[in-house]
């Protein structure tokens, strides 16, 4: 191909042309961090240089600078022309730099159900000299949960507006305005805090001043956080709405809050009720999380709200250091309500309908169209109309917004909504013209009746809102289903309440509102992790986390009732429910030996016969030896998998250690089966992986055990090449697991990229994540139906299709096409399933095919996860007949810094698949002895590490 079409291709197909992109990044600087000098002087000094490097760094990149650090980790954040980070990169004063990922925002009955409150009786610590760090949206500090008066006050003793109102990270353009009253304008922040430390309000609207020994919770009218006598400092990093690039500079001043270089005042107890999805452990904020704990901190993250799909758990809570918090459901929750005949119903009211409403109408029912998805031609003047609901995503024909816009359009005065759930997964939208209002499943069964015979007259009232508490026991420790699937690094921790949490409302003065989610749950922890520092001032992070994680006695279940949901796996509720009495209470402590606390093994290939040990640590805070009788309880089973403790008893003694392992067991790797989560639904063609998982148990003579949890994913592998014209080696053959390969004609070729970091700034890998995009090989192949392009990477990917996703460009025809790995997503680009397509689009942004990549739905296992070799398929009757010239990439959330593409690595030099290789299928399965498939790069997709991809 002559240079100027090389050329010519090569901007059409590698990256549109367009504008200079603005981006946030984080610059770490070579100058020493403050928290790391040996005197408050030379603190002070580090921090001084670190700030006129920070200011040449901005200079030299005509870039506005948003925060600075020097505690932690030095660095500035900037936002800068994407076009200038190359050279940015090679000053002297430069480190790395690190792409941003923005984050986002993610109880009186909680605290009984936690056991709190037994351990305020218990113990009498209340958290008293306790500073809890809220990195959040800011604090409400007039609200009476908190004392109310002028900022700093004897409660929100401190903190900083590092964002300004205006803010928003997602928007390169936007910058800070910090200034040093952190007044929440959004309400997060004021709810997690209240949650966290409130001192709680009393049935006259006045703060709680009387005994948390005999609190009369029931009669309060906002119940007190689970540390409520702790100090709060309000380190507010959001604007009134939008995300945050300000995470990092939070993190920093919570090291140093009066900025004296002696950092013995650092905070006690950090909460991020925020995160991003599918982040990874080594996003820049890590760095912070990993420096504030070696130094005391301890961290409490929220675990994110992604949902059950696998690898969801969040940045930065799915840092091993950080305590990550899932999200479970308690019997309590303050609804809205309506009300009929003077009995007052629970739901929930629409979010968009903002307006006063104070109604009272018949109720009407629809002859067709019953849920109202379809215009409707009945009139509905003067009624209120009901119209029929279904609470499965997958399957409900329309959103609330829909159906209540075609009221709207039929004269209808409001909607009503039924439910088959007591406990709501998410609100109703409705929109901004009338009142839509949604009956909790039992209120849905009390008014059904006198709907069918048209007597139904529903009173909507604004008065209404936030007034029907409701108790529903099943629902104590089931997991709420917005909680994030953690990903195969031992998260999320553990689990605490956090959906409906009833805590202060900022703006309010002395009223609650209702709020759920992890970020809900985290300042629990936060809380009752301030009373164990508290009580163990000379405990290490890694202590004060054991402590929460082996008590965790709650067990977390699946479903909507806990007599019948089944117990979910560490990889969704960590090691259980918090229990704040038995983690004050214990005085011996077990952990993995990795500082994790909980065991992970991760993804465990399986070639053969295997025997793997990881030690546990085992520490006596008290004054007499404790005997331990130790025991796996599994949770998640994978048939030819075992797990023992190498000693049925160990002995600690008084103030010191011991250690115990627990093995991984596979004798047979032809026993092992593909075998889902029981709690996993399968539908939709659903990616799933087969899981060994429970808790390795430590027994006293007398006392509650302690809890470990453990995780693995095993997986057999083969070992199959061609030799010779022969597939040679080690099949697969049994239930989940059958050999599979593709044959494609090698067309491109990448060499390893080396590591950021020194000289190299360009064409480098930044960390481990980005390896997994660092590409290999890349070729094409055909059925009589498909076209299909093979991509191969040096390393596996964490997490394909979200912050690793391949990216091919290619054009037929003189059309021009791109073909991405994704998973379905709403509007808002949140994951819909656990189902990995090949979406192809026109240049213009047209949906013209999507395709489940190597060919095969969740219900045929082509080993998507934990690999470095992929096939996205194509229609060839969506494209066109004609030779295919084309482009590869990996694009990910941690590209280099002078990236101008979105992508790690790129093979840019156009290929031409002329369909002079046509396979029957795309992964056809393979055994040892037989002909070797057409093609000259193979990819044997159950191959171990390393060896997947035989270029011939």
């Amino acid at each position: 191909m002559n240079t100027a079409l090389a050329a010519l291709l090569v901007g059409a197909l590698v990256t549109p042309i367009g504008p200079t992109e603005r981006v946030s990044v984080f610059v770490e600087l070579t100058e020493t961090a403050a928290v790391d000098t040996s005197s408050a002087a030379a603190a002070r000094s580090a921090r001084e240089r670190t700030s006129a490097q920070a200011r040449r760094v901005a200079a030299a990149a005509r870039a506005e600078e948003i925060a600075q650090t020097s505690n932690a980790v030095p660095g500035v954040v900037l936002n800068a022309d994407s076009s200038r980070l190359a050279s940015l990169a090679r000053m002297p004063e430069v480190k790395a730099v690190h792409r941003t990922v923005p984050k986002s925002v993610r109880n009186a009955s909680a605290v009984s159900l936690t056991r709190t409150v037994d351990a305020w009786r218990s113990t009498g610590r209340l958290g008293e000299g306790m500073r809890i760090g809220v990195i959040d949206t800011g604090i409400d500090y007039r609200h009476a949960d908190f004392g109310g008066g002028a900022f700093p006050t004897a409660k929100v003793v401190g903190g900083h507006d590092f964002a300004g109102d205006a803010y928003d990270g997602a928007d390169p353009t936007s910058l800070p305005e910090p200034d040093a009253d952190p007044m929440d304008c959004e309400g997060h922040g004021t709810h997690v805090a209240g949650t966290a430390a409130g001192f709680g309000v009393a049935a006259d609207g006045l703060t709680f001043r009387g005994s948390y020994a005999s609190v009369d919770l029931p009669s309060l009218r906002i119940g007190p956080g689970t540390a409520p006598l702790a100090s709060l400092y309000a380190l507010k990093v959001f604007g009134c709405e939008g995300s945050t690039n300000l995470t990092a500079q939070a993190l920093d001043w919570a090291l140093d809050p009066n900025g004296d270089g002696d950092f013995s005042d650092h905070l006690d107890v950090v909460n991020l009720s925020l995160g991003s999805d599918f982040g990874a452990p080594d996003d820049p904020d890590s760095l912070f999380v990993r420096k504030l704990v070696r130094h005391g901190v301890v961290v409490v993250a929220a675990a994110g709200n992604g949902g059950d799909f696998y690898d969801v758990g969040g940045s930065p809570g799915n840092t091993p250091e950080a305590i990550s918090v899932a999200n479970t459901r308690d019997a309590f929750s303050m609804l809205d309500g309506v009300s009929v005949s003077g009995t007052r119903y629970p739901g929930q009211y629409s979010q968009n309908y903002t307006a006063p409403v104070s109604l009272e109408l018949p109720v009407a029912r629809l002859s067709s169209n019953v849920d109202g998805c379809k215009p409707i031609t009945e009139p509905l003047a003067g009624k209120l109309v009901w119209l029929e609901w279904d609470d499965n995503d997958t399957t409900r024909a329309c959103g609330s917004g829909a159906r209540t816009n075609n009221a709207t359009a039929a004269g209808a005065a409001g909607v009503l909504l039924p439910s088959s759930k007591d406990a709501f997964p998410a609100g109703i939208a409705g929109n901004d013209k009338i009142p839509a209002f949604q009956f909790t499943a039992t209120a849905t069964t009390a008014v059904r009746p006198a709907l069918e015979a048209g007597t139904l007259r529903v009173r909507m009232d604004s008065a209404l809102k936030r007034s029907a508490p409701t108790v529903t026991p099943k629902l104590t420790d089931t997991i709420t289903p917005s909680s994030s699937r953690g990903s195969r690094n031992a998260k999320p921790d553990l689990a605490a309440p956090g959906d409906t949490i009833f805590s202060a409302a900022a703006g309010t003065g002395a009223d609650g509102v209702s709020m759920g989610g992890t970020s809900m749950a985290s300042p629990h922890v936060a809380g009752i992790a301030a009373l164990l520092r508290q009580a163990h001032p000379s405990w290490s992070v890694e202590e004060i986390k054991a402590a929460l994680m082996n008590t965790a006695g709650g067990v977390v279940r699946s479903g909507d009732d806990n007599t019948t949901g089944l117990r979910e796996a560490p990889m969704r509720g960590g090691a259980g429910r918090v229990d704040a009495s038995s983690a004050l209470g214990t005085s011996v402590l077990a952990m993995a030996e990795e500082g994790t606390v909980g065991v992970s093994f991760g993804t465990v290939e399986v070639g053969g016969p295997l025997l793997v040990g990881r030690w546990i640590r085992l520490v006596n805070k008290g004054t007499t030896p404790v005997r331990l009788s130790g025991a796996y309880t599994p949770i998640t089973s994978v048939p030819g998998v075992t797990y023992q403790l190498t000693s049925p008893y160990v002995v600690v003694p008084a103030g010191g250690t011991a250690r115990a392992q627990v093995v991984l067991r596979v004798a047979d790797r032809s026993a092992l089966r593909k075998t889902p989560d029981p709690t996993v639904d399968l539908a939709h063609g659903r990616q799933y992986l087969a899981e060994a998982s429970g808790l390795v148990t430590f027994t006293p003579v007398s006392g509650s055990p302690l809890h470990v949890p453990v995780h693995a994913a095993p997986k057999p592998v083969s070992r199959l090449k061609v030799v010779a014209g022969k597939v040679t080696g080690r099949a697969l053959d049994q239930q989940g697991y059958q050999s599979r390969v593709t044959a494609l004609r090698l067309q491109g070729r990448s060499d390893q990229l080396p590591s950021c970091g020194g000289t190299v700034h360009e064409n480098c890998a930044v960390n481990a994540t980005a390896r997994g995009a660092d590409l290999r090989y890349a070729g094409a192949t055909s059925t009589a139906s498909l076209l299909a392009f093979g991509v191969v990477t040096w390393e596996n990917w964490s997490n394909l299709g979200s912050n690793t996703w391949p990216v091919v460009r290619f054009e037929v025809g003189g059309k021009k096409f791109v073909t991405r790995a994704v998973k379905p997503t709403d509007g808002n680009d949140r994951v819909l399933q656990d189902v990995w397509l090949a979406r192809t689009e026109t240049a213009a942004g047209e949906l013209v095919d999507e395709q489940p990549l190597n060919g095969h739905l969740g219900d045929v296992d082509t080993n998507l996860f934990d690999s470095n070799v992929v096939v996205l398929p194509v229609s060839r009757a969506a494209i066109g007949a004609g030779p295919v010239t084309y482009t590869v990439g990996v694009g990910g959330q941690y590209t280099t810094p002078g990236d101008p593409d979105g992508l790690i690595d790129v093979i840019s030099t156009p290929m031409t698949f002329t369909y002079d290789l046509e396979v029957p299928s795309l992964s056809t399965v393979v055994a040892a002895g037989s002909a070797a498939p057409p093609g000259d790069l193979l990819l044997f997709h159950h191959n171990a590490s390393g060896d997947r991809a035989q270029a011939l």
